[in-house]
């Protein structure tokens, strides 16, 4: 199920405003399907273009071999056969929608959907946007493209994003979709039952014709360090014995050693998410058990998007 928004802020505004000017980006959709891994097109004097990046909520796309800022026609999600394998976990996340309208009661402007959160990976993603795909009973389906720029390892980064809609949207859900470079990444925000199907795709896809090869890490969220630890500045460690299945995922996960027990439970918690690629003997996939090992260092603080 997408997370739903329940709550709206509505705010009273003198009598005699006129309603601001919507943001082109909140324009018509070109047919799009809500599931699955995506690339995001723009359309453009009557061509597709992949877009691969964004400044603001101005999208970015490869023209004649050059990357240039469009004014697109419309947007689209096209399913593709893969996510990029690379996990950003997404925290903190805080969705509220608003309008104001007139004290006279002469109308509604100023609609928005408003997202807030934070992002964090193990590894420097460069050309970081997200989309956010809104359904609402009055507004109906819209894209929003905006940029999240540089993700720094194990650096949190702080989001704000305004969408302004063209009328109230009422209730609805909505859809985070995470990219960089054009690829969608996955992430922590992503229903359970799409990313376990994208999983076993991908799985299946690393382990054909391969004959002999031992089990190794492919993706997952990087451990979080433990907030109440925060303050003494440890360094620590973390031992999770896993058991490994035939389709890469991770049964029984079991603290084995921590040099503190905050440790163990931070680390218990991010092994349970991973995903590895299965051992493989004389041609098929084989259940196998690892121990893993976490080293915790004291993160970065958080930065803003801009």
């Amino acid at each position: 199920m997408l997370p739903a928004w329940k709550h709206r802020r509505q705010v009273k505004a003198p009598s005699g405003l006129r309603p601001l000017v919507i943001l082109l980006l909140t324009l018509r959709l070109l047919s799009q399907t809500a599931a699955a891994q995506h690339v995001l097109v723009a359309e453009d004097g009557g061509q597709l273009f992949l877009v691969c990046g964004a400044n603001g909520a101005i999208p970015l796309v490869q023209k004649e071999g050059k990357v240039v800022p469009i004014t697109p026609h419309g947007f689209a999600l096209r399913e593709v056969p893969e996510f990029a394998p690379i996990f950003v976990t997404v925290r903190n996340v805080n969705v509220v929608v608003s309008h104001a309208s007139t004290q006279a009661g002469e109308g509604e402007f100023n609609n928005d959907f408003h997202f807030d959160a934070e992002f964090e990976c193990d590894r420097r993603l460069t050309d970081v946007f997200v989309v956010l795909a809104l359904d609402s009973e009055r507004a109906g389906k819209t894209l929003f493209l905006w940029e999240v720029g540089t993700l720094e390892p194990s650096r949190v980064k702080a989001v704000s994003i305004v969408a302004p809609m063209g009328s109230p949207m009422g209730f609805g859900h909505y859809n985070v979709h995470l990219f960089s470079g054009g690829a969608e990444v996955m992430q922590s925000l992503l229903p359970f039952g799409e990313s376990e199907m994208a999983m076993n795709r991908m799985v299946a896809s690393r382990i054909k014709g391969v004959h002999d090869a031992s089990p190794r890490f492919f993706v997952g969220p990087s451990p979080a360090y433990p907030p109440q630890l925060k303050k003494a500045n440890l360094k620590g460690q973390a031992v999770v014995s896993v058991r490994i299945g035939a389709n890469g995922e991770v049964y029984e996960p079991k603290v084995k050693t921590a040099t503190d027990p905050a440790f163990g439970e931070a680390a218990l918690r991010a092994v349970r998410l991973w995903r590895f690629i299965p051992k493989v003997k004389d041609g098929y996939p084989v259940e196998t058990k690892v121990d893993v090992p976490i080293v915790f260092t004291q993160p970065n603080p958080v930065a803003n998007n801009r």
